[in-house]
C-alpha cells in the first residue's frame, strides 16, 4: 500500500486499521479519484451513484454552513444553527433562505427519469477539520472523520436525497428511476472563508446569460419553442430577431429580441405548457397575423440599419412595449378564427389593421399625424411615452402598465368606426 503525500492538514501518513490489523476504509470511500492542483488549490474528482450519495447523506456526513451559503433569514431571534445536516431535509424557510419549489422540481424530474444536468456536485473538507487517507495503489480516498460541507449545489443535494428516499419507499411507483444513476463529485479542501469566496464566484460574479440566448438554446421551454416556430414561419421575422442579447442597440437592424417575442407568446397563448399540436397551430396563427401587420406597417418587416434607426427615433411602432399591444390583437385574431371561421376572420382583420396605416392621419387635440409617432400626445397621456431629463427628448417606457395600455388602445381603435380620426377618446382609461 502506497500513499501520496498532500500538504493539507487532515491527511494521514498511514491508514487506520481495524481490530485485527486489517485496513479500515472509514466512513466513506471515494474511488478512482483523479487529482488536480497542489495544496493551495487541490481538487479531487470522482464518480458516485445516486444511492451512494444518499447513503453519505443518511450517515450525516454531508452538511451546509449557512454562514457561507444563501444564509439565515434576517431578524431571527434567537439565531438558528448555522450548520445544517443534509439528512435533516429542507431547511425551514422561515429561518433560512431556501427555495423548496426549486428542489422539488428537480426531485420530480429525477423520479421520472428525465435528463438533468446536475453534475458536478460540490463537496469540501476543511483543512484541519477532517481525517482522511489517500491510498495511491487503490486510487481511493478513505474519509474517517469530519463534515463534508456543500459550498454550492445545496438544492441539488436535497433534491437527490428526497428522490432516493421517495423511491426507496415505493420503488414500483417509479419505474424510470435508477439507483445506479451517476454523478460527478468535485471535492475541494477549502477553509470556511474560501467556501464563501467559492460561493460568490459561482453565484454572483458570473454575468447572467442573456435571456434571448438562453431561450434560443433551450428545447424544454414551450414558449421559447413557440417563439422560434413563429420566426421560422414568418417571412418578416426570419433573420429579423435578435436571438443573442436582450437589447436592440442603434446599430442593430433587427425588429425584436427573442426574449420579447417569447413574452408576446406568453400573452398570446395564455399558458406556458403546450403540446406539439398546440405549438404548431399557434405558431401558424401568430406568424400569419404578424405578416398581416407588416402589410400596413412595413417598419415591422426587414429594414436596413439606417432605416431601422430612423424608425426608432421617430416612431414607437417597432418598440418592445408596442409588441405587447400587437400580441393582444394577435390573441383576438386567433379567437375570431375559431368563432367566425378562417375565411371571414381573415377578411375582417385585413380591414381592421388598415387603421394602423401611416397614410391615415389621426388627431389628438391640436396634434395631427401618424398613430405610432413618438410625438403623438396620446402615448404620453396613457403612460407609454414620457419626456426625458432634458424635457425635449421622448423616452418610450416598457412597464407592465404601459404594455397593458398599448393593448387597450389598439383594441379600442380596431373596434372603432373606420372613419374615426379623432383619437382623444383613447386617452380615457
Amino acid at each position: 500500500m502506497k500513499s501520496t503525500s498532500f500538504s493539507v492538514a487532515g491527511f494521514l501518513s498511514e491508514p487506520k486499521t481495524g481490530a485485527r490489523g486489517t485496513l479500515y476504509r472509514g466512513r466513506f470511500v471515494c474511488e478512482y479519484v483523479q487529482w488536480t492542483g497542489s495544496s493551495s488549490d487541490l481538487l479531487a474528482t470522482f464518480t458516485i451513484t445516486i444511492e451512494e450519495l444518499a447513503d453519505a447523506a443518511e450517515s450525516r456526513l454531508l452538511w451546509t454552513d449557512q454562514a457561507v451559503q444563501r444564509g439565515i433569514q434576517p431578524h431571527i431571534d434567537p439565531t438558528p444553527p448555522r450548520e445544517l445536516c443534509l439528512a435533516d431535509g429542507y431547511p425551514d424557510p422561515k429561518k433560512y433562505v431556501f427555495d423548496a419549489s426549486n428542489a422539488d422540481d428537480i426531485t420530480e424530474k429525477l423520479l421520472n427519469g428525465e435528463k438533468l444536468f446536475l453534475s458536478p456536485l460540490i463537496w469540501n473538507l476543511r483543512p484541519g477539520m477532517f481525517e482522511a487517507y489517500w491510498d495511491d495503489t487503490a486510487k481511493a480516498l478513505y474519509i474517517y472523520s469530519g463534515h463534508i460541507y456543500l459550498p454550492d449545489s445545496h438544492h441539488r443535494h436535497q433534491a437527490i436525497l428526497k428522490a432516493v428516499r421517495t423511491w426507496r419507499s415505493a420503488k414500483k411507483d417509479y419505474p424510470n428511476f435508477s439507483g445506479d444513476r451517476e454523478f460527478k463529485i468535485e471535492l475541494y479542501f477549502l477553509t470556511k472563508e474560501d467556501e464563501g469566496n467559492y460561493f460568490f464566484d459561482k453565484n454572483q460574479r458570473p454575468k447572467p446569460t442573456a435571456k434571448s440566448k438562453a431561450y434560443d438554446l433551450t428545447t424544454q421551454d414551450d414558449l421559447s419553442l413557440l417563439a422560434k416556430l413563429v420566426i421560422d414561419r414568418s417571412k418578416n421575422l426570419s433573420g429579423n430577431v435578435n436571438r443573442v442579447t436582450d437589447r436592440l442597440i442603434a446599430s442593430n437592424f433587427q425588429v425584436i429580441t427573442l426574449s420579447t417575442l417569447r413574452e408576446m407568446m406568453n400573452s398570446f397563448a395564455n399558458t406556458d405548457s403546450l403540446d406539439e399540436s398546440e405549438l404548431d397551430g399557434l405558431a401558424t396563427v401568430a406568424a400569419e397575423f404578424y405578416d398581416l401587420l407588416v402589410t400596413v406597417r412595413p417598419e415591422l418587416g426587414i429594414l436596413a440599419q439606417p432605416d431601422r434607426r430612423k424608425v426608432r427615433e421617430n416612431l414607437i411602432v417597432d418598440s418592445a412595449v408596442m409588441m405587447h399591444g400587437f400580441a393582444a390583437l394577435m390573441k383576438d385574431f386567433n379567437n375570431d378564427l375559431a368563432e367566425l371561421g378562417t375565411i371571414k376572420a381573415r377578411r375582417e382583420w385585413a380591414k381592421k389593421v388598415k387603421c394602423f396605416s401611416p397614410e391615415k392621419q389621426y388627431r389628438f387635440r391640436q396634434w395631427k399625424g401618424d398613430l405610432f409617432a413618438k410625438a403623438n400626445p396620446l402615448w404620453r397621456a396613457v403612460g407609454v411615452v414620457k419626456h426625458g431629463r432634458d424635457s425635449r427628448r421622448l423616452t418610450v417606457l416598457n412597464t407592465g402598465a404601459a404594455r397593458g395600455e398599448c393593448g387597450r388602445v389598439l383594441r379600442q381603435l380596431v373596434a372603432a368606426p373606420q372613419t374615426t380620426s379623432d383619437i382623444s377618446f383613447l386617452a380615457q382609461r
